[in-house]
């Protein structure tokens, strides 16, 4: 390769770096915002077990949970992504679905899927999966509230029109500073579990909560405001992981193109060496040459 071509390769390779150094910029500031409206949502999270540790002082909430038969139609929520360099992403969550099937011996023929992704659509559909119904996903905090009022009305209408009355969500979460989990999170039945040391913890203050109004719409009204949190929450986890992957591929790749940077600088400077001795042989032989006549 010749030292203008190994030059100009330096210099598009150096580009890629610094598009490279960007894309790790942006998802680093996009991890720190799901974060931050996860930890806004871990406070009103707080609000509400307060409203139902009230409720449950006046009798609004039914002590003993009656016992669930084992669910007839299953439902997965899956949260996946529509943007590149993310690696197995999309493709570990459905092999996580189809452990978790194989664990609880759940039939297919049971099971419907709704999937947030139209790329992660598109695999299940190829595996052979029957999807339920597919949304699109944007890469943005701001429309995670609205994502999840739609994932939330389609289990509206899988339970009232499928008879589904088992639904879980499987998507990514980070675990640490350096590992992404899949997780898969039952919220149908409704874990009453969440509750069961309210019954005889006393109330924080002096001032006895009074419940007015109709207290079974009110606990209607708190449990799906609940899965509402846990609904942002999830996609929140799964898009801090989608960029925290990128990140770590982006690290990767960074690493890669500086070592190939090293290399090729290396190669340019013996080049032009050799080529500045060639010329120097030349103009002393030229000058030998020339003292000879």
């Amino acid at each position: 390769m010749s030292v203008e071509a190994l030059q100009k390769r330096i210099k598009t390779t150096q580009e890629l770096r610094d598009i490279v150094n960007n894309m790790k910029t942006l998802s680093s500031v996009s991890i720190w915002q799901y974060e931050q409206a996860n930890k806004a949502l871990d406070k009103y999270r707080r609000n509400l077990r307060n409203a139902f540790h009230a409720l449950m002082m006046n009798n609004g909430v039914p002590k003993v949970a009656q016992k669930n038969k084992a669910p007839q139609k299953y439902l997965y929520i899956l949260i996946g992504t529509d943007n590149g360099m993310v690696g197995k992403f999309n493709k570990e969550i459905i092999e996580k679905v189809r452990s978790d099937m194989r664990a609880k011996k759940i039939a297919r023929k049971d099971t419907l899927f709704f999937v947030v992704g139209r790329r992660l659509a598109s695999l299940v559909e190829h595996s052979g999966l029957p999807i339920y119904d597919s949304i699109g996903i944007f890469n943005s905090v701001k429309v995670v509230s609205s994502l999840a009022e739609k994932v939330l009305l389609a289990i509206d209408r899988a339970t009232l029109k499928e008879r589904v009355d088992y639904v879980a969500v499987c998507y990514h979460r980070r675990q640490s500073n350096t590992t992404v989990v899949l997780e898969n999170k039952q919220i149908i039945p409704y874990d009453r579990s969440i509750w069961k040391n309210m019954y005889d913890k006393p109330w924080e203050t002096n001032n006895f909560p009074q419940v007015s109004g109709d207290k079974r719409r009110m606990f209607t009204a708190l449990i799906n405001e609940a899965l509402m949190i846990s609904m942002v929450r999830f996609l929140n986890d799964s898009l801090a992981s989608e960029h925290f992957t990128r990140m770590t591929n982006m690290q990767e790749a960074e690493k890669n193109i500086d070592e190939n940077l090293e290399r090729m600088n290396l190669e340019y400077q013996q080049q032009r060496q050799e080529n500045i001795t060639d010329e120097l042989i030349d103009v002393i032989s030229g000058a030998d040459a020339m003292r000879k006549k």
